[in-house]
Parts: structure tokens; sequence; C-alpha cells
């Protein structure tokens, strides 16, 4: 983790830095080799002397602006059409041009969350083979530096790249192959940002002014203004000292004292993660950039929290929709994989899923992948990233693109008693219900008293039907509703079936 100290000094450091442009500069974000999103308006921005004159021009688009009293532009392009045409932009001031080249039109995707879409595809199954093919003009990268900030950044530090296999190397694995997915199917140009961090709560990742609306973060907040204030005066040392390296002589002839070195603080709470650093540093400094939409792979940090990621997930949603102002982009995100304890409390990871399927519900223009299948219980980092990206991007092709595929497993829908069975019905059957390789497994079922004994669950056309001779006035069904449960239950396109619960029991 980085000391907050030096995180402090780049923020000011940054400020003044774009405050004092005296030439005509971009954010990292826009540079050459990157993709524009086809198809919407596409603002552009940067930083240059205030009242300076500007103007940007890209394929048949001409346009000028001038900059603010802070030296900040910005001009908005006209949509652009999908094409492998490379193209160049030029951005010219009243002494700077700047000319950005190898630009191409397609498809933007945001891919963000913790370890598990960080997971690069060195280290991913089968990478030695994919890494080797990995080569292709047409799709590019850009890797958000990791950086937790106080304030909320204007810049990053990145730039975009072709895809080959230096890049993709150390790129996420999920986003590659998602990337790659896409592209094989659309056979447009494809932008994937990386903004990833492992062991990320979902709190790093919102605005602080989302969380002080909520009286539940009031104490965390309190914790971190601490925190920062403890660092702040280390700050205010270290810099004294570092002074002193750099002014020696002249220190010693003003005969003043030698600072001492202070100590790095510490404390339990000291991590930045906590409140906001991860949208400051890692995603308030991309936007408006044009993007289609966001993929998202996180819920792991949040499991002691599961009740509370049910209102903090679809607010992360909506505050990043509310910043890039462009409407209710799709929002796509990956389930949470099976674990054995003790990494988890019990039914942690089974709450979370729940807030996971229940955003899904809720949140509009949303789509969740399910990797019970997928995981390893004994690793919260499973190797197969493929599956999982490319389950992601069937989300996309039927929601985004116009494919008729089939995108979801089966999600529950409702359920009627009859007697002493329980008739499960289901969305996103597709071509059927199916139990792989054995009858379906991990069905429980119970009556008033709350108690869940293992169910019989036989298929029955699109439905389910769950019983246990030792209960006969059932009421309730859980499916999967645990930590590390590996059920069987898909439908016959391979997509498994989410976990769920018909009851709201408090747990």
């Amino acid at each position: 983790m980085k000391p907050l100290f030096r995180i402090i000094t780049l923020l000011v450091f940054g400020l003044v830095h774009f405050s004092a442009k005296s030439h005509v500069s971009l954010p990292a974000i826009i540079g050459s080799d990157m993709v524009l999103q086809q198809g919407i308006k596409l603002p552009i921005w940067g930083w240059a002397c205030p009242g300076e004159k500007i103007e940007v021009s890209i394929a048949k688009d001409n346009l000028t602006t001038t900059a603010d009293a802070k030296g900040k532009w910005k001009v908005v392009l006209n949509p652009l059409q999908a094409g492998h045409e490379r193209l160049s932009m030029i951005i010219k001031g009243s002494h700077t041009t700047i000319t950005l080249t190898n630009i191409l039109v397609g498809e933007v995707w945001l891919l963000s969350g913790q370890s598990n879409m960080e997971w690069p595809l060195s280290l991913s199954k089968n990478s030695e083979y994919e890494v080797l093919r990995a080569y292709n003009q047409d799709i590019r990268l850009f890797q958000v530096k990791n950086t937790d900030l106080e304030n909320e950044a204007t810049d990053t530090e990145g730039n975009w790249a072709i895809c080959d296999a230096m890049a993709a190397s150390s790129f996420s694995a999920v986003g590659y192959y998602f990337g790659k997915e896409l592209y094989e199917k659309l056979d447009v140009p494809i932008g994937l940002i990386n903004s990833t961090w492992g062991g990320t709560p979902a709190e790093a990742w919102v605005r602080k002014s989302v969380l002080e609306k909520d009286t539940y973060y009031d104490e965390k907040l309190a914790v971190y203004d601490s925190i920062l204030t403890t660092y702040n005066g280390y700050n205010n040392a270290i810099n004294a000292w570092w002074d002193w390296i750099e002014k020696k002589i002249q220190w010693n002839k003003e005969k003043r004292p030698k600072p001492k070195a202070p100590p790095m603080p510490y404390s339990e709470a000291n991590n930045p993660w906590n409140i906001s650093g991860m949208y400051n540093g890692m995603i308030a400094p991309l936007a408006p950039f044009a993007i289609k939409g966001v993929i998202w792979y996180q819920g792991e940090s949040n499991a002691k929290e599961a009740l509370k990621y049910k209102e903090l997930f679809p607010n992360l949603i909506k505050d990043w929709r509310d910043v890039w102002a462009q409407g209710d982009f799709p929002f796509y995100y990956v389930q949470i994989a099976p674990l054995r304890a003790p990494f988890y409390g019990e039914k942690e990871a089974a709450m979370i899923r729940e807030a996971q399927l229940e955003t899904l519900e809720k949140v509009k223009n949303t789509g969740m992948v399910v990797t019970t299948d997928l995981g390893n219980l004994m690793d919260i980092h499973p190797r197969n990233k493929r599956d999982v990206g490319k389950r992601l991007c069937l989300w996309a092709l039927s929601q985004n693109y116009g494919r008729d595929v089939v995108y979801s497993g089966p999600l529950y829908k409702d359920m009627t008693i009859v007697k002493d069975e329980i008739i499960l019905s289901f969305d996103h059957v597709g071509g059927g219900l199916v139990a792989r390789d054995s009858a379906l497994t991990f069905f429980f079922i119970a009556g008033k008293d709350k108690q869940f004994y293992p169910g019989t669950a036989k298929i029955r056309g699109q439905q389910v039907i769950v019983s246990n001779k030792n209960i006969k006035r059932p009421v309730a069904v859980r499916f999967a509703f645990s930590n590390d449960a590996i059920p069987n239950f898909y439908n016959k396109e391979g997509l498994p079936a989410s976990p769920f619960r018909t009851d709201d029991w408090e747990l």
C-alpha cells in the first residue's frame, strides 16, 4: 500500500501542474492508439492557458472552444461510425499542436472490480497458449495505474496499447477474453479500459458524497478523516525532512536544526481503500470518456457486510451512470464463485450472491454471470477466466448488439405449493432445464419450523418439483444457498442457475 503522504503530495502536485499549464495538454485516456466509442457523442477535453482558443479535428469534425478561467476546455465530437480505418486527431492551441494517430472507432468497455477482474492473463488457465496468440491490432488496451487518493483526480497514469503478447499478458484475463469474444463476433475494433485493484471493497469505488448520505458509513467516514489528519501531520514532517536532504548546505548556513525522519503512522484502519480512494484515483479521471458500458467483478471483500451490499452495489452503479451522464449504460457483473471456509463466515458468500441477484432484479440494464461451476473451493482466484469473459460477452451480444443467443442460466421466478411439493418456475430456461451428470443437487426444503432438509428435486418441463417425504407441509426452498455449493442445475445451453432462496427469513 502506498504511504498516504506520497498520495497527497502527488495530488497537490497534480492540481498545481494542471492549473499552471502553458501549453495544450490532454488526459492520459485520450491518446494515440485509442478506440473511440461508435454511435454516440464523444467528449474530448484537456487543459491550456486560460482563455486560449482550442481547435479539435478528426474525420469530418472540426470544432473550436476556449479554455475556461482554470484552463480546462472540452469539445463534444459528433458520433462516428465503427470501422477499421486508422484516424488521426489534431488538437491545436495558440502555440501547441498535438497529433494523435492510429485511432480506431468501435466498442469501448470499462472493466473494474477487485482481484478476480484484475487477475492477469499470464496467470490464468491455458495462459501460455493464449498469450502467444494475443496479437490483434484492432483490440486496444488501457491499463489504469493503481492509485488511491483523498480527492478526485483530474488525470491518471497510463496509455493505450495495441493488444500483443506483452500488453495482454499483464492485462485482466476476464477483460481480455470478453474483448476477444466481442471482436470475433462483431468484427469491429474493441477498446478495453482496465481499472481494477485486488482486495478492494465497493465503498472504495464510489464518491464520498454517496456514502455521506447513509448514516451506516458515519463511523467509517470518521475513522478515515482521523487517518487523513494523522497522515497530513506526517506529510508535513516528512516533507521537511526531505527538504533538509535536498537543501542540506542551505539549512546548515541558516543554522536550522536537522529534522528527524518521522515514523510511519500505523493502525488497523489505516487503509485508504476504505472510502472512495479508488473512485478518486482510478474512475474520476476517466469520465466522461465515452464508453459502451461496464463489466464488474467484485464482492468478496464486502462479504462481511453482505446485507449492506444490497444497497451499496446499486448505488455504485447509479453513481457511475450519473458521473458519465450517458444514461443507463449496460453494467454487467460476475456473481462470486464458491469457496470453502475459513475465508467466509457462515453464509456470507451466499448472501453476497443474493445481493447480486437482487441487483439484477431491481436495477435496469444490468446483467449477471453465474460462476458456481467455474470456481475452486480452495482458491479465491479460480483460474478459468475464459468462460467468465465469454459469459459476460453473451449479455452484451444479446442485450446490446442484437444477437439471438441465450445469455443467462435459469433464474428463479416463482413457486407454487401443491400438497407436499413445491413447484419452482424459472426465467431463462433456454432450450430446457437439465441436471448435469446426476440427479439435481443442493436443493433444500423447509416447513414452518424453518428447518431445512435435503430435498428431492426433479425437472418437469420448465419447472423443478422439490419435496422431502418427512415434510408434509413445505413452505420454502433454498438452492445452493451456501458459501461452497457447486450444483449441477443448468439450461441446455450450458449456463448454470443462480443460487436463490424463496424465503425472506432473517439469517
